[in-house]
């Protein structure tokens, strides 16, 4: 009797298993799209798309925009001072950004947004740190989308999110 119930306990654990890895792996995970806005209200992005990039940096516009108006004031004032070596400067405000490195890129159209899994700032703050943290996540890859003109854009693979505050 105890035999018979200790089958019944493993086929019922050999069918949880199964179930289990066939619905977890089964999750494929999809490639994110995130298309940058020169004129956003949440984000600012420094840099210079004609060149050729290595890092793009999202600076929260509120408290970039906050740091701008006291290093002018400070500036005038005659006491700001900017240390090169550290990157720093004497006023301590600090401005969260998320810095990616670029991996690759390549052009595609406006007609093929239809097929992406496209995302917008929040998911950005939310998730785009977790695969360098090694906590769980849900996408493969992250890209940016940068218009380049009418209908044709810039696809940049990014990786490593580096938080800084």
């Amino acid at each position: 009797m105890k035999t018979l119930q200790t089958m019944n306990a493993n086929k019922y654990f050999i069918t949880i298993f199964i179930f289990y890895c066939t619905f977890s792996f089964s999750q494929k995970k999809e490639d994110v799209y995130f298309i940058l806005k020169e004129n956003n209200s949440q984000y600012l992005i420094t840099a210079n798309f004609n060149q050729d990039l290595e890092y793009i940096t999202l600076f929260r516009r509120k408290e970039y925009e906050l740091h701008k108006k006291k290093v002018k004031e400070a500036k005038k004032n005659g006491i700001y001072e900017y240390n090169p070596d550290s990157g720093r400067d004497n006023l301590k405000i600090k401005v969260p950004k998320l810095t990616f490195e670029i991996i690759s890129k390549n052009k595609i159209s406006e007609c093929e947004f239809l097929n992406l899994k496209l995302i917008d700032y929040k998911w950005i703050l939310n998730n785009s740190w977790k695969k360098i943290a090694k906590q769980p996540y849900d996408f493969k890859d992250i890209y940016f989308l940068h218009k380049i003109k009418d209908g044709k854009y810039i696809s940049y693979k990014v990786g490593l999110t580096i938080v800084e505050y």
